[in-house]
């Protein structure tokens, strides 16, 4: 297959859905555990229309955004919604209310914050503030306090509410990053730049109680196609000078960012980071040996992502990478109570090759990075599991009491089903699977919103 046609990646599960549904009186397989009050939230790309497969790219397609409501027990609603670009509003014939700006709506994650629900994507899109049922209100840049974009991949500190971001945008940014910090009222609380040679492609970051870490990495916007006008105008440079910066949380410029020097790779995704007492920065993370470099359509025929452990020196300026698990996976998670601290345990999706050279998903995998072990869930034949999203129980004191959710395509029936497992013991019994007639398309991220969080209108 050539690597510059894009149908592997609108084909099978990655194939967009073409209803907007709401649905009801769903059946449940087990038993809903009745402390899971809230929103399963996820968000991914759904072209509305004809795509050009030389041409397309899989992060460009117009966000959807899928709920699943629990409820005392029980699967109250399932919806997806368009995020309401202009353009999505026109091709659906939609009344012009709850636009926003751009052609293409947030695709990327969605997440729950100070009382309200936003769709957010990287490279210098607004925040898309979503009512509970999903429908778009407004471009909300946190109550207009963003001076630029924002991120796909806010980073929350559980001790003290806020979200810390690394963000580019183009083409607002040409030469430098930004380190942007949402306080727990929903506002902008600070702003850091951090001056870059070119335009990093920084999907992602990595946070301690000490440090921002900054990953500038070897895929980049090529500026001649951007003039030229492609759509995705990122790619890899095999003679990038790649780094990781170490930035105090504390520092008010980036004149005390240390800059640590790391072997070629890219990474989208840390499963989380902590600092150690002898002063260096643990993080462990999905890594790819390189992406954008022959496939120009997707992130998965260069290479397939594994975990690995990167321990940031700032006394050598160096990174030694240690392989954790070097069989293919990716959208590692933690516990949200251990964010950006000391982790055991970690949960990430299988990556899987079927015979047509497509990247599937199929397993969830269980990391104990104390006994060196992993268990897994085998979802059955022809399931193929997405994120896990783990939700700790009320009370908790074990970081692994409580639940891991995931979105599980089931190919022989072409639909999904919603599974909860129990965290302590992932490899046996669902808890619960709530069976939906339609499918979840593949997407990339989203999260469990307590109620407590974002309530639902009263």
């Amino acid at each position: 297959m050539s690597t510059t046609d894009a149908s592997i990646y609108v084909e099978g599960n990655y194939a967009p859905v073409s209803e907007e549904v709401t649905l009801t009186d769903l059946p449940v397989v087990g038993q809903i555990p009745e402390e899971l009050e809230g929103r399963l939230l996820r968000i991914g790309p759904n072209p509305i229309d004809s795509v050009d497969m030389e041409n397309h790219h899989w992060f460009l397609g117009d966000g959807m955004v899928h709920g699943l409501r629990l409820q005392g027990g029980k699967a109250e609603w399932y919806r997806n919604r368009y995020v309401g670009s202009k353009r999505t509003v026109e091709l659906l014939g939609k009344p012009e209310a709850g636009l926003v700006e751009g052609d293409i709506g947030p695709n990327t994650n969605v997440i729950g914050h100070a009382g309200s629900t936003f769709a957010i994507v990287e490279a210098g899109g607004k925040p898309v503030e979503l009512t509970y049922e999903l429908e778009t209100i407004r471009d909300n840049g946190f109550g207009d306090s963003l001076l630029n974009g924002y991120t796909a991949h806010p980073k929350y500190d559980p001790l003290t509410g806020e979200m810390h971001a690394l963000c580019y945008s183009w083409p607002g940014l040409v030469d430098q990053l930004q380190y942007v910090v949402v306080g727990p009222e929903g506002t902008m609380t600070k702003t850091v730049s951090i001056t870059a040679p070119t335009m990093p492609m920084v999907h992602d970051m990595a946070l301690t109680q000490k440090y921002a870490v900054v990953m500038d990495l070897p895929v980049a916007v090529d500026f001649d196609l951007a003039i030229a006008g492609s759509s995705f105008p990122l790619r890899w440079f095999n003679d990038y000078n790649a780094r990781v910066g170490l930035l105090p949380r504390d520092a008010e410029d980036e004149s005390s960012i240390v800059w640590c020097e790391i072997d070629p790779c890219y990474a989208f995704h840390p499963l989380n980071s902590f600092d150690t007492p002898d002063g260096k920065v643990i993080i462990d993370i999905c890594v790819y040996k390189s992406i954008f470099d022959s496939d120009r359509n997707g992130p998965f025929r260069d290479s397939l992502p594994w975990l690995e452990r990167w321990t940031v020196d700032p006394a050598t300026s160096r990174v030694h990478r240690e392989v954790l698990d070097e069989d293919t996976q990716e959208f590692p998670r933690v516990a949200g109570r251990v964010l950006n601290q000391e982790h055991r345990y970690g949960y990430t999706a299988g990556v899987v090759l079927d015979g047509r050279d497509n990247v599937n998903f199929d397993a969830t995998h269980k990391h104990d990075f104390v006994n060196k072990t992993r268990e897994t869930h085998d979802h059955g034949a022809g399931r193929q599991a997405g994120e896990p999203v783990f939700v700790s129980r009320k009370g908790a004191t074990d970081e692994d009491d409580g639940w891991i959710i995931t979105t599980v395509f089931d190919s022989n029936e072409n639909r999904s089903d919603v599974v909860i497992l129990n965290a302590g013991d992932i490899a046996g019994d669902p808890a619960a699977t709530i069976q939906l007639p339609v499918r979840i398309p593949h997407g990339f991220h989203g999260n469990w919103v307590r109620d407590e969080v974002t309530p639902p209108p009263a």
